[in-house]
């Protein structure tokens, strides 16, 4: 078959096609999330902390499909741990969290709430359904749910109400600054590897802006 010269003209619309800015699947509309995140982050102002959180819980629900999402940092004049930004919690959940503080103790020290570690030690998950630490009692009110959550768990893969997964951002020396806690898939069972790798990379990012931003001066 003989082959034709191709246009330039239909090279560039090749071209334009293959490499367009619109994603094609999940993965490239989370990327294309984190960019805008990062570029967002050029044009901070006084109030830029608030509308940044806000869009790091959207990327959470919308591109990884978590539809419970709370962000804590730490206050620079106390040290403590305090609710920053909550979505998708009943009203008296969301209350209940406004309401609440914690130490770097109680951030760190697992005798206090029990938790598995995955992966780079970025993320744990934590659960009711877990031996019971010294911080399980005061845990209830933060729960939407809280009757159901000695519910057992129906399979392997099945989330609880008990369940959810804090990720922790860590900035300057290694230093912490806040916890993302997330929970609630959409079809109520464990998310796919792949979205946790993208919750380390959403962590690292946002650990790094927002400490540059607001703690590194």
């Amino acid at each position: 078959m003989e082959e034709k010269d191709v246009f330039p003209a239909d090279f560039k619309q090749h071209m334009m096609k293959k490499y367009g800015r619109f994603s094609e699947n999940k993965d490239e509309r989370i990327m294309e999330s984190l960019l805008d995140l990062i570029f967002s982050s050029g044009q901070w102002r006084g109030s830029s902390l608030n509308s940044f959180l806000e869009k790091v819980a959207m990327i959470l629900q919308r591109d990884l499909t978590f539809r419970e999402v709370a962000i804590i940092l730490k206050d620079r004049s106390d040290g403590k741990f305090k609710y920053k930004l909550i979505k998708g919690f009943s009203r008296e959940a969301t209350a209940a969290h406004l309401k609440t503080e914690y130490t770097l103790e109680d951030m760190t020290d697992y005798s206090i709430y029990p938790a598995i570690k995955l992966g780079r030690n970025i993320i744990d998950f934590c659960s009711g359904l877990l031996d019971q630490g010294e911080g399980g009692a005061d845990e209830l009110k933060l729960y939407t749910a809280p009757t159901l959550i000695e519910s057992p768990r129906k399979s392997i893969d099945s989330l609880t109400e008990a369940d959810y997964f804090n990720a922790y951002l860590y900035a300057g020396k290694q230093e912490l600054i806040g916890v993302i806690e997330f929970g609630v898939t959409k079809d109520g069972n464990l998310p796919p590897r792949m979205t946790i790798k993208w919750v380390e990379l959403l962590c690292a990012i946002v650990a790094q802006i927002i400490w540059e931003k607001e703690y590194s001066h």
